[in-house]
């Protein structure tokens, strides 16, 4: 979360942002959160809501939205002749933001998945080639499969 250098020995002084949304109603939602947070507290990051513009403008655009009924929607649909034109580049924004998300989720799995393995793959060969006194450079990613297949 801190990322492995800057919290490594400890949490203290860094920045913990946070905003209370999606916890739902009840107490024991509440006390979970609490607990939750409590934990960066007592490790004495700096506990930080998130408080941007675009953030604060993005809490009243849902706050003013949230209750209009689907008969505004529907009369702003059947009344603006601009309306499919802007669905259409609301839909294309919303792909737009999906392929880059699942691009990005896409390299931190192979990482996850694979990264170590290529990594443990690299370090066996290096270690062989230096026993026998060679020095080459780092083998390519077809070597690294081939050896983790042998």
């Amino acid at each position: 979360m801190f990322g492995s250098e800057s919290g490594k020995d400890s949490w203290k002084d860094l920045a913990f942002v946070f905003d209370k949304v999606r916890i739902g109603e009840g107490k024991s939602r509440t006390a979970r959160v609490d607990r939750f947070l409590d934990i960066f507290e007592k490790e004495r990051c700096r506990m930080t809501p998130i408080n941007t513009k675009g953030y604060e403008t993005l809490l009243n655009l849902v706050e003013n939205t949230a209750s209009d009924s689907f008969d505004l929607y529907y009369g702003l649909f059947m009344y603006n002749k601009n309306a499919m034109e802007e669905l259409e580049r609301l839909d294309l924004a919303f792909e737009a933001l999906k392929k880059e998300l699942f691009g990005h989720l896409h390299e931190v799995l192979r990482r996850q998945l694979f990264g170590n393995a290529e990594e443990a793959g690299q370090r066996r060969i290096l270690t062989k080639l230096s026993k026998n006194g060679y020095a080459l450079p780092a083998p390519s990613s077809d070597a690294i499969k081939s050896q983790n297949n042998n």
